[in-house]
């Protein structure tokens, strides 16, 4: 599948390869041609240095906590754009793929699909992610059969545009449940499935372990799990800024969401994104992208490292499920720890 980028991303692109930030790579990445190169994790280091995530180890950290405990209750370390680990400059939120991030301890992933041709590629908004449903489902699975203590929170969403299609969003997720040979043995084991009566409640450790559950972003008859942003859910997601300016003002808003996470309701599931990128291709090109957001910039500091120091500082208490860009060991680390205290 193509994953040509509309003319606006393409000027983001080229002043960021000028920018007077030195966001990236020098004078190489000025000199790229493909928009593969442009978007590689390496690249993407630049002058930010390699991510660490890949040195963490905490595959099975679900099996010290009780199976009574509900999911809600949990602090949750999470990837915003999953996927987006080989992509383009303005959609790259990740440095470090899926297996990689569970391995480190992540428990709550954001896969968008787009609907195309009765499957579901990968995608974050129009740019496809080199990846499919099946790839995630593969992986996932996999983990989960090495690790049987531990639950995999799925936000599912429905990205970009339906094209060429003959049948529902819908349908075509119950394909991948029930008749597609790829992944129907494997989600047959591994997804948790609502029971009877299931009114939209956050299900509990003990009848999740080894599972994915799945957060429903996308509208369908039948129910696949609790709503995303829905009556059991608080979700903190300002995403789009004015500038590296206005990253102080986002942290205000983490950290007021960590501070709710911390004394709310015990059964309702807290989500926080760190996550936040510019609004607009002309903001972007100033700079202000997701990894200069997540990792700061000269005048800046990033949300990665805003978020380490109150997890160090801030006393105890649950964070809920907290989605980052490029998150580093340490963050993860410090999610974790909580639910230790």
């Amino acid at each position: 599948m193509a994953d040509a980028l509309r003319p606006g991303r393409r000027a983001v692109l080229r002043a960021l390869a000028a920018s007077p930030l030195l966001l990236l790579v020098p004078a190489p990445l000025a000199a790229a041609q493909s928009t593969s190169s442009l978007g590689s994790a390496d690249l993407a280091a630049g002058s930010f240095g390699r991510g660490d995530l890949d040195t963490a180890s905490a595959p099975d950290w679900m099996r010290h906590l009780a199976d009574a405990t509900s999911l809600a209750a949990l602090s949750l370390p999470g990837t915003h754009d999953t996927m987006a680990h080989n992509s383009s400059i303005p959609t790259l939120t990740q440095q470090f793929d899926l297996a990689t991030q569970l391995r480190a301890g992540v428990r709550a992933l954001d896969i968008r699909t787009r609907h195309f041709r009765d499957v579901f590629p990968i995608h974050h908004g129009l740019e496809y992610l080199h990846a499919n449903f099946t790839d995630v489902v593969r992986t996932v699975s996999d983990f989960l059969h090495a690790n049987p203590s531990e639950t995999v929170l799925m936000r599912l969403k429905k990205e970009h545009t339906e094209e060429e299609n003959t049948r529902s969003y819908e349908a075509t997720l119950n394909w991948y449940i029930h008749d597609n040979p790829d992944t129907r043995d494997l989600l047959a084991e591994h997804l948790w499935t609502p029971p009877a009566g299931y009114q939209g409640q956050i299900p509990g450790l003990g009848e999740t372990r080894g599972k994915i559950v799945v957060l429903q972003d996308f509208t369908a008859d039948a129910v696949y799990g609790p709503r995303w942003a829905g009556p059991r859910m608080d979700v903190q997601d300002d995403f789009e800024l004015s500038g590296l300016a206005a990253v102080a003002g986002k942290w205000d808003k983490a950290r007021t969401q960590f501070e709710r996470a911390a004394v709310g309701d015990p059964q309702t599931l807290f989500v926080n994104h760190l996550s936040a990128t510019g609004e607009s291709p002309a903001v972007m090109a100033t700079g202000t992208v997701p990894i200069t957001v997540a990792k700061g910039a000269p005048g800046t500091v990033g949300m990665l490292a805003r978020a380490e120091d109150y997890l160090h500082t801030a006393g105890t208490g649950r964070t809920g499920v907290v989605i980052a860009d490029f998150p580093t060991s340490a963050l993860v680390e410090a999610i974790i720890a909580r639910n230790f205290d």
